[in-house]
């Protein structure tokens, strides 16, 4: 097993994944079918109830073996991370409940880019992606890992119009969808594309729910077809925001 070596988008079965620990469970114990270790993330007491264990929103996978996370992230997390042989840095910014002081860590990494609010972007974040030779874009959403699916290293789905108009400068092939409403996040109207789901193999993509509760469900499914993605729903019922289901690690190819 090793790390993945492009940050969301791993090359083969993927086993180990952080997913906010209130996710049901019959949906972790269904990833767990799938071989794949979970890392719980406790909710974060500087966040909004809906949002606290959001794992986007409190940690960033850079790349290889290093994470950046909020400095409030548990010990017993931190310590289970670098058993696994994780460097993991904090970062600058103590999390806040109302926007921008939540979003620090909310970079959405697609390839050798990176899409931020950054004047909002932490700058133990930023430097690593420099490190990493990751250029970092400016767009007027914040909350941009929530708002972005990776599909490939150069396509995405997004809700957000701001990351549509840039990542389509930056040369992706990106299918623009409207916010979806059905997207289940209790204490808010609805949730965002970025969170309902993560790649557990090199091309099938978990959703935290099921992909036909997606108001653009159709336009998601060809998009993910025209790529040779394939999706397996976690749950028949619903579609739900969690932060983002985050691999970490892979098995080895052969």
């Amino acid at each position: 097993m090793g790390f993945l070596k492009q940050t969301l988008l791993p090359k083969n079965n993927v086993s180990l994944m952080a997913v906010d620990a209130r996710m049901e469970t019959r949906m972790k114990n269904t990833l767990k079918d799938y071989g794949i270790e979970l890392i719980e993330i406790p909710p974060c007491s500087g966040l909004a109830e809906p949002v606290a264990g959001h794992v986007d929103m409190q940690l960033i996978h850079v790349g290889d073996n290093v994470l950046v996370c909020q400095p409030g992230l548990p010990s017993d997390i931190l310590k289970k991370l670098k058993e696994y042989g994780f460097d993991v840095y904090t970062g600058n910014t103590l999390l806040q409940k109302d926007y921008p002081l939540d979003v620090a860590y909310n970079v959405a990494i697609v390839g050798q880019v990176a899409f931020h609010n950054t004047k909002c972007t932490d700058k133990v974040v930023a430097e690593f992606l420099s490190r990493f030779n990751i250029r970092l874009v400016h767009v007027n959403q914040g909350y941009a890992k929530c708002s972005v699916l990776p599909v490939s290293t150069e396509s995405i789905i997004t809700d957000d119009p701001s990351i549509a108009k840039a990542a389509r400068k930056e040369g992706f092939n990106v299918l623009q969808i409207p916010p979806q409403k059905n997207i289940l996040l209790p204490g808010y109207s609805y949730g965002f594309i970025g969170g309902v789901a993560g790649f557990i193999d090199k091309d099938l993509i978990a959703f935290a729910g099921n992909i036909d509760m997606l108001d653009s469900s159709d336009e998601i499914k060809d998009f993910l077809k025209e790529y040779g993605v394939k999706w397996v729903n976690l749950d028949s019922n619903g579609i739900h925001d969690y932060g983002s289901l985050i691999p970490l690690y892979e098995k080895d190819t052969i």
